[in-house]
């Protein structure tokens, strides 16, 4: 049995949908649940349903970004036993163009979204350093990873989300801890219809080609089963007891492969690495870019005399802005190759660099190489880096 199993999960949002499936998913994982939501009637009869299947349920009505109610929720979900897994799952959904988003639109959706998220990490975060076990999963969204039209609000909230989980996963790092965030895209819940209600009534289009136009803008095929969210997360909260994922945020845009762009394989018999990962298996169905070597250069072309810290920074970044410019993010590099004139510089600078590194590259560290050379194309370069990444089709 993992550690997972032998703790009390807590799903906010859990009175339908997402929410509601992945309660029952980790439930079915042999975990104890607590179900979270501001409606009694849909968290009690969830929660029954469970326990009618011999699960152990509680129904806590709560509103999360109301910091008291969280304090009552950690309380009461205390009567079940230790909480050793968060599902931040409650959010809410908003489209409108940009001017006519009121400051109450503004306010609610990142309430809902990512405040929520904020108070119940905190409220749970302390019990599960202290037991050195824990699992944060944040629902998030594609649209927390890139901006779209009449999202600016929600893309906002979503954003601030990734970026909590970001920054919690940081925080946590070597504690047992760990904090992860999935993003699908649509979903086939009652929010999705909402949208393609929204559609209709503003273009006069049928059920049908709203549908297909909401999926276009997103680029999916399909839509996502609340099931494979569930999926998703229960991987996330279950999963791997070694090496377990930090810091990621898992795509989920209805491809064939609802799986991480890249599996890590780390073997037991080579014992844990620090600052990389012995192999990723990219998955199929996905675009390679081969990223040039960059260097600090800046627009004129040119590498400004800095020094080494300052260069690997810029290099770095100009790296990420095309992978950026091809739709990618740090994330989905697969490997570096880093090219120095001095590698006793290189070494003495560890320190700064790891620091440049993180704020660059989060906690995602893809397969590295070192490479001394005699000269730089550049006569100020003093470092250049290319990459390799894996882009989802």
């Amino acid at each position: 049995m993992s550690a997972a199993a032998r703790r009390v999960a807590v799903v906010t949002g859990a009175g339908r949908g997402i929410g509601a499936a992945t309660a029952r998913a980790l439930a079915d994982a042999g975990l104890d649940v607590v179900l979270a939501a501001r409606t009694r009637e849909q968290v009690e009869q969830q929660a029954a349903e469970l326990g009618a299947k011999g699960c152990r349920a509680k129904a806590v009505v709560c509103d999360v970004t109301n910091e008291s109610s969280v304090e009552a929720l950690s309380r009461e979900a205390a009567e079940l036993g230790a909480v050793g897994v968060l599902v931040n799952n409650a959010g809410a959904a908003g489209s409108m163009p940009l001017a006519r988003t009121s400051l109450d639109d503004w306010n609610r959706l990142l309430a809902a979204n990512a405040t929520g998220a904020f108070l119940c990490t905190r409220a749970f975060l302390p019990g599960m350093l202290e037991r050195e076990w824990g699992r944060v999963v944040n629902v998030a969204s594609t649209a927390g990873l890139a901006g779209a039209k009449y999202l600016a609000a929600y893309s906002a909230a979503k954003h601030a989300l990734v970026g909590l989980t970001r920054s919690v996963a940081a925080e946590v790092a070597g504690t047992g801890v760990t904090a992860n965030a999935v993003c699908p895209g649509f979903v086939d819940t009652d929010m999705t219809v909402e949208t393609v209600n929204r559609i209709v009534a503003k273009t006069g289009r049928t059920r049908e080609e709203a549908l297909a136009a909401a999926l276009a803008s997103a680029g999916q095929r399909r839509l996502i089963s609340v099931d494979e969210v569930a999926a998703a997360v229960v991987a996330l909260a279950t999963g791997a007891e070694q090496n377990p994922p930090n810091g990621q945020a898992l795509v989920l845009d209805g491809g064939e492969s609802m799986a991480e762009r890249f599996t890590i394989v780390n073997p037991e018999e080579l014992g844990a690495p620090r600052g990389w990962s012995n192999g990723m298996l990219a998955q199929a169905g996905g675009r390679t870019l081969f990223i040039a070597g960059q260097t600090a250069r800046d627009v004129s072309g040119q590498v400004p005399a800095a020094d080494f810290v300052s260069q690997f920074d810029r290099a770095l970044g100009n790296v990420l802005a095309v992978l950026g410019a091809a739709g990618g993010a740090p994330q989905d590099i697969g490997r570096l190759t880093i090219y120095v004139t001095d590698v006793a510089q290189y070494r003495g600078s560890l320190k700064p660099l790891g620091e440049v590194y993180r704020k660059r590259m989060g906690r995602h560290y893809p397969a590295m190489a070192l490479v001394e050379v005699r000269s730089l194309v550049d006569p100020n370069a003093l470092v250049e880096i290319e990459a390799t990444a894996v882009l989802s089709s």
